[in-house]
């Protein structure tokens, strides 16, 4: 009860966006790595409903993903599960799109707080292409995970330019996280369930203890 409190004007909140299908060991590695290097009071894992660059075919039933995230997320500091793109019905059935997930957080914790949107090198490529570009670049900064085989020089002399436009030739919204050592991919991890391979190592042990009781990838 006597402890400080942060004020909101203090607040340095992560955001995390992906299918989660499932949430691994290399998801919260680079959260974990983001957290310490940038000093994030706590980052929100968001399962996304449905993503609009990719809609991939056989995609898990959104509360499937989002248990899969609670459990990942369980005992480890200021990763918290968030429901913000779960939709109607907490069914996941809507296009997801990070500017409303964005203006969202921002509503919620006013206009002084700093907001980092933590996506990889991959993705990042991509972000002059996502829904209204500009105003989600005034609205947050960006951690840029690196990722192998994507060359974090080739995607700034890409976006970059872009990304200054946007902001009035400013472009130190734009961090670099360097590459954790964690190699995963949820494409392999999928593959290995669906063969019956062991998970350990891949997931946490609760992840893959459910994706074992729920016959997640066995389907069909």
């Amino acid at each position: 009860m006597h402890r400080h409190r942060q004020s909101r004007e203090e607040l340095r909140i992560g955001l995390f966006g992906g299918t989660f299908d499932p949430i691994h060991n290399g998801h919260l590695a680079v959260a974990r790595a983001a957290r310490r290097r940038f000093r994030l009071d706590r980052i929100y894992f968001i399962p996304c409903g449905r993503p609009p660059h990719k809609d991939r075919p056989g995609l898990s039933p959104y509360l499937h993903r989002f248990a899969m995230v609670v459990l990942g997320c369980a005992g480890e500091p200021g990763l918290l599960p968030s429901l913000l793109e779960a939709g109607p019905g907490w069914r996941g059935l809507r296009r997801s799109y990070s500017i409303d997930t964005v203006r969202r957080l921002r509503r919620l914790y006013g206009p002084q707080a700093r907001l980092y949107f933590l996506l990889g090198a991959d993705a990042f490529l991509y972000l002059p292409t996502w829904k209204h570009f500009r105003q989600l670049i005034r609205l947050c900064d960006f951690i840029v995970a690196a990722r192998p085989g994507f060359s974090w020089r080739r995607a700034a002399r890409r976006v970059l330019p872009a990304v200054r436009e946007a902001r009035g030739g400013r472009s130190g919204s734009v961090h670099f996280l360097p590459a954790v050592r964690v190699a995963l991919s949820a494409t392999r991890i999928r593959r290995a369930a669906r063969g019956g391979s062991r998970l350990a190592g891949t997931v946490p042990r609760a992840v893959a203890d459910y994706i074992q009781k729920m016959n997640l990838y066995r389907r069909g």
